[in-house]
């Protein structure tokens, strides 16, 4: 079995929309030792929109974030089946992958997705849990947290804080 460290971290397209909107999305690849990767149903879902297309394909294209195939085996696309008729693609497509092959799910969605990650046994973290683990490593400073989590609520994204110390202070943080 993998260690935490051997295991991928799955981006969802929520926490990548968080980083390039928060300012920080160069700094996304090296936040946790862990090696990240996109699922091609999750890359897909954002080269839709035109804001993410070049970010993305930047990325992928100097490999510091990997493109994956997610149509692997029979077991994950048929969870992937009983997944996608409660939840969006990209989330149903990263829970039954990281299900099966025990790697790391990264989603803001807690709604959706907690029961489903905790009932499976499957390691997530959240884009605040990246920007605890970025002020810890000294990556980023207390400042330019709060300041991406402003940039991140200005346009309309949710995140449960003001300010990372209020975070720090009242959520759990996951790390791996």
């Amino acid at each position: 079995m993998a260690t935490k460290i051997d295991s991928l971290i799955l981006l969802d397209a929520d926490v990548i929309s968080h980083f390039i909107s928060g300012g920080q999305f160069a700094l996304l690849p090296s936040i946790f030792k862990n090696k990240k990767v996109m699922l091609d149903v999750v890359a897909t879902e954002l080269r839709a929109t035109r804001k993410f297309k070049t970010y993305i394909d930047n990325v992928i294209g100097t490999g510091f974030i990997k493109e994956i195939n997610f149509q692997v085996n029979r077991q994950v696309m048929i969870e992937y089946a009983k997944l996608i008729k409660t939840f969006g693609k990209g989330e149903s497509a990263c829970m039954a992958y990281c299900k099966f092959n025990k790697d790391i799910f990264a989603s803001s969605n807690l709604k959706d997705i907690t029961s489903y990650c905790e009932a499976n046994a499957i390691t997530y973290l959240t884009t605040m849990d990246f920007l605890a683990e970025a002020l810890k490593e000294k990556q980023l400073t207390e400042q330019e947290c709060n300041d991406f989590i402003r940039d991140v609520k200005a346009i309309g994204s949710k995140l449960p804080v003001n300010a990372i110390a209020e975070y720090l202070k009242n959520f759990k943080v996951r790390s791996i």
